[in-house]
């Protein structure tokens, strides 16, 4: 029944010119859950995504999820985990979706375990430094110092391909920002790596912490769904480009991080 309501909804959808074809928009068999989409998210990436003083898991990706998923006639279903476990276990079929700021890497896209799907926000690789310390000045001078990194995250790859294999030898690895940036403050690090709309955010509520002018490696960043779930994937993908268009996700992400984004930088891949 669930599928043949779907379907209904969906040609209708079609018919008045709302989204792009899919397929039968029969996804309800690939669902680990019937009529649930289980949604793997770290919970500590703000504001991507992140818990409030209650406990409740709030953000950019959460909004775009609840979205999505409220258009699909979902139930949205998040399960917590550190980063570096999150597309293992996308791979290994824990979850539906992996919502937790996904970088569109050339890798990525090329995995079989699991299917990168279209822009939802663009971004780049930044530094984050502790406030005033011109010594952290930019990526030409950050040789020889102490980085902090999130375990698993593809910016510090990126940026360690940037520097060069002989720049940095010392990098200490964190579950999270939370404990990254208490050890930029307290000094056990000199500068963090990471995604440049995500510190952009942080920093404006702490006065200790900034970003460093200069991003490098644009990209892109979006959903991650697992693969065998052809239909699943198709169906939000269209929606995520119907959000692009219609500029549904400009408001998130003014929402979220004060600002919205110059989709044409979106490297193209």
């Amino acid at each position: 029944m669930f599928s043949r309501v779907v379907g209904i909804a969906w040609s209708l959808m079609l018919a008045f010119g709302g989204l792009a074809p899919v397929h039968a928009a029969d996804f309800e068999g690939e669902l680990l859950k019937p009529d649930t989409i289980v949604i793997g998210t770290t919970g500590t990436a703000p504001p991507f995504t992140m818990t409030d003083t209650s406990g409740e898991l709030v953000g950019y990706d959460i909004d775009v999820m609840k979205k999505v998923s409220e258009a699909l006639g979902l139930t949205p279903e998040f399960v917590q985990l550190e980063w570096a476990g999150l597309l293992p276990g996308l791979a290994g079929k824990r979850f539906d979706v992996v919502a937790s700021g996904v970088t569109r890497t050339a890798e990525r896209l090329a995995s079989d375990d699991f299917r990168i799907l279209s822009p939802y926000t663009v971004n780049g690789v930044a530094i984050v430094r502790r406030k005033g310390d011109e010594r952290v000045s930019g990526w030409d001078a950050v040789c020889g110092m102490r980085m902090g990194a999130v375990r698993g995250a593809i910016q510090p790859k990126m940026a360690l391909e940037e520097l060069g294999s002989d720049c940095v030898s010392n990098v200490m690895e964190y579950p999270g920002w939370t404990e990254m940036l208490l050890d930029l403050k307290n000094k056990r690090v000199d500068f963090i790596v990471g995604d440049f709309l995500g510190p952009s955010y942080l920093t404006k509520a702490d006065a200790d912490v900034e970003v460093v002018p200069g991003v490098i490696r644009p990209n892109s960043q979006s959903l991650a769904v697992a693969a065998g779930k052809p239909n699943l994937a198709d169906a939000m993908d269209a929606l995520l480009t119907q959000y692009r268009e219609d500029g549904t996700l400009d408001t998130l992400l003014e929402t979220h991080f004060g600002t919205t984004v110059d989709w044409s930088m979106a490297p193209v891949n």
